[in-house]
């Protein structure tokens, strides 16, 4: 599989809109690989993993066929992560061609009242809205597999924001699995019992926290994520040689990425940047 980061940073970006800490200055300074947009991945053109306000943006800068893309996971509806006005461009009055696929979106209840509510503002009803913009919400729930096309997709539960069920996502095919691990703390045993089932070969995990130390809410640090890979080591969730990439990053790890990727590569890990390309 070949999985493409396309946006690596947290809900407001580094360098972020308003910010004047030392990684956002920093970051505004260096470009490159110090620019995190808000997290998303794509793997072989046709699963794509979150859908947040810089999609546009994303598509422009690496060349992207957004309209290839047959499958779109949602992890939970917060805006950095889901962002309905940006599937309204698929409306038949903004295409000129025969048009995107047909996309399958599967997410939670609340990504689905999202899409509803922005429906309404245009007087349509849900059904309405999916069958202009040829697709199909399907709601998930944690732990119960779906296949789509080459792939089967096994949603688990995140630790992360307790008025929504906030998924991550195995996704295997051709005899690999990746885990997309946007958003969310340690895992509660029900998750650790399910990954129990899985060899994993890549994991994109979330580390907002950086190099601060670990508060244990809604998302990890460098810290949590040496204990979370020791664990899988333990459970046999994977083998000392899984790529293990540290990804969704805020500056309010206080770290710069070269820095946050020195303390890293201490622990066998990586840190994605925008644009970063992995085949699995």
């Amino acid at each position: 599989m070949n999985v493409r980061l396309l946006g690596t940073g947290a809900a407001e970006g580094i360098p972020a809109l308003y910010c004047r800490c030392r990684v956002c200055e920093e970051a505004a300074r260096i470009g490159g690989r110090e620019v995190h947009t808000r997290s998303s991945v794509l793997i072989d053109g046709l699963v794509k993993v979150d859908h947040g306000p810089d999609t546009y943006a994303q598509k422009l800068k690496f060349g992207l066929d957004l309209g290839a893309v047959t499958t779109l996971l949602l992890t939970h509806a917060h805006e950095d992560h889901f962002t309905p006005s940006e599937l309204i461009w698929r409306g038949q009055h903004f295409v000129r061609s025969d048009g995107p696929a047909p996309l399958g979106v599967f997410g939670n209840a609340t990504a689905e009242g999202w899409l509803a509510e922005h429906g309404a503002r245009y007087g349509l009803s849900l059904a309405e809205v999916c069958e202009e913009l040829r697709i199909e919400f399907v709601p998930v729930a944690p732990f119960i597999s779906f296949d789509r096309g080459p792939y089967a997709i096994h949603p688990l539960k995140a630790e992360h924001d307790a008025r929504q069920v906030a998924l991550n996502y195995v996704v295997a095919g051709g005899g690999r699995a990746i885990l997309v691990g946007f958003d969310t703390a340690r895992y509660g045993e029900a998750a650790w019992e399910y990954l129990g089932g899985f060899r994993l070969d890549c994991l994109l995990m979330d580390c907002t926290f950086g190099r601060t130390p670990s508060v244990g809410r809604e998302h990890m640090a460098l810290d949590d994520n040496v204990r979370v890979r020791d664990e899988m080591l333990r459970r046999g969730i994977i083998e000392p040689d899984a790529r293990y990439v540290l990804t969704h990053i805020s500056h309010g790890g206080d770290a710069l990425h070269g820095e946050l990727a020195d303390l890293a590569a201490q622990h066998g890990m990586v840190v994605a940047y925008d644009g970063m390309e992995i085949e699995v």
